[in-house]
Formats: structure tokens, sequence, C-alpha cells
């Protein structure tokens, strides 16, 4: 990022960030094109690989009658959540399913047989939560046709030669009142967990992505900043984190707007971005995950 002069109250810096809504039936609907106009334009996820698009949000991605029983079953009793941020105050999240990236409770991300193990429970409570909705085979559709037509499926996972399973398609996610998730992005493929990533994805660029099962009362809302994780001299604080007081102060930023059934993917390797604190007693409930391309292109890989 080039060196600027300290903003003014109307010149603030960092990238700028471009966000654009469709509805789910405009992502089905034949392109409209004039006649004779024979040109292909970019999909949409290819245009969150060439950076002409920051993010992207399909609003109904998932019908929120629907949706409602979704999230009484995940806030059932009986449901055992997990706490990978157990001890980071204001940060704690509570997830079912694994994700590769590092946590409060371990830096280098997850043990390879803790996560595989909770990829082959994932199907199960899908059954239980979606019922006769299958929201892996929903997403590879939906996915399929950003991608314009790639194939659209958790990866294998590989050891040498040898096939292990599948990534985890996604992972579901709480937060409570008073907790957030930190300014972050998300560079993670350098973590142990990677080494089971094919050779064919692209590694160059992650989008993250998610759904909104359940919105909050107030607050949990998505970030982003004009920011990005390999500019020179980002602002610090001593502890070693973003400083976010500085970001909102300095940087361009965007404020995602997100409603239930609503689904976000964003250039979450480039762009540092956060979530902010949940307000009310109704958790902000998330199902997402990651997502790349591979290098010919065919093909679309998303995981948590």
């Amino acid at each position: 990022m080039p060196h600027a002069p300290p903003p003014s109250a109307h010149a603030r810096l960092g990238h700028p960030i471009s966000v654009e809504v469709m509805r789910y039936e405009e992502v089905f609907a034949p392109p409209l094109r004039p006649c004779g106009d024979h040109l292909q334009s970019a999909s949409p996820i290819e245009r969150l690989y060439q950076q002409s698009l920051s993010c992207l949000v399909i609003k109904g991605a998932l019908p929120s009658d629907h949706l409602e029983q979704v999230s009484e079953r995940l806030s059932a009793p009986e449901r055992v959540w997990g706490h990978p941020n157990q001890g980071m105050k204001g940060g704690e999240i509570r997830t079912i399913g694994a994700a590769a990236t590092p946590c409060f409770t371990s830096f280098t991300g997850p043990d390879e047989r803790a996560y595989l193990s909770s990829a082959q429970a994932l199907p199960e409570l899908n059954r239980v939560v979606f019922d006769e909705l299958d929201p892996v085979a929903h997403l590879q559709d939906l996915f399929s046709e950003l991608a314009d037509g790639a194939s659209a499926q958790p990866p294998h996972f590989i050891r040498g030669e040898e096939r292990l399973g599948r990534w985890l398609p996604f992972n579901y996610r709480a937060l409570d009142e008073g907790e957030q998730i930190y300014t972050h992005h998300d560079q993670h493929y350098r973590l142990p967990i990677y080494q089971g990533m094919p050779a064919e994805l692209d590694r160059h660029t992650v989008l993250s992505w998610f759904l909104t099962l359940q919105p909050p009362e107030s607050g949990g809302e998505l970030i982003l900043y004009g920011l990005w994780g390999s500019d020179p001299e980002p602002p610090m604080l001593p502890s070693r984190f973003v400083d976010t007081d500085a970001l909102e102060r300095d940087y361009l930023k965007e404020h995602v707007a997100l409603e239930q059934g609503d689904l976000v993917i964003f250039d979450s390797g480039h762009f540092v971005h956060r979530v902010t604190p949940v307000r009310g007693a109704t958790p902000r409930l998330t199902l997402g995950g990651f997502m790349t391309l591979s290098r010919d292109r065919r093909a679309l890989a998303f995981w948590s």
C-alpha cells in the first residue's frame, strides 16, 4: 500500500471495497445480454479472484421459514458445542465441526484425526438439523452456478497417494451476547492440516463464506476494512493484535448487511475483517467456511 498523508475527515486510507448484492433467484436466471452479444462476462467467483469484486451477498439463499426450525434444532439442549477460543475474553465462539484455522486453544490449527472424525460426524447432524433439505447439495448447486458451472464439492483429504475422506464442507458457529470475532484476515494455508489439500487447488487466494441461520437482536455485523493482510506497516497494538480503533478511524470500511437466509462470500485472504459484538440474548447462528478454485478453474472446493 503506498504511503499517504494522515487522513482528513473526508479521506480514508486503504484499498477500495466493492460489495454486490444478488437475489438467489437471479443467480439461476439466464443472463440478459443484447441481441448478438456473445461476450461472456466473468463469473462472480472469478471476479472475486480478479479483485474486481470484494464481497458478494446472495439474498435468500435459504428460505427464512425453513431456518426457524433449523435454528431451534441447533439450539436444542442436547446439542454439544465446542469452544475453540475458550479463554479468549470477548471472542469465545461456539462451534460444531472443526475448522482449518488457528484458534486460541490450538494456534497451529486442528489435529488431523480430530478433523477427519468431525467430517464423518457432520452428515448425521445435518440430517437432524435440516430434515429433508441436504444443505451440502444445496450449496454445491449454488456455488457451481456462481462459478460458471465449475464442479463444486468439498475436496478429498489426501495423505501421500491415499484419500482419507473429504474435508468438512462447513461448520456451525454461534456467537452469544458480548462475543465477537476479532479483526483478522484468513491466510491459513501454512497450517499443518493443509498438507491434506490436493495440489491442483489454487492457494494464492482464499475466499470466506457463511450463511446466516439466525441473526442476533443487534450487533454481530460483518465489517470489511481497506487494509490487506499483505500491506506493510499495518496499525498494530503492543499486544500484536490489529488496532481496530485505528481501522475504524483511518481506513475505508464497509458494513455488510445480512438477514436470515443470506449468504456472503468475500475475499478474506486479502481484506482484514471482523464481526462486531453480539447484543441481546439471541445468539448469532451461522454455518460457513472457505473456498478456492482449482488452478484450471474447472472445479471449486469448499471446506471448513
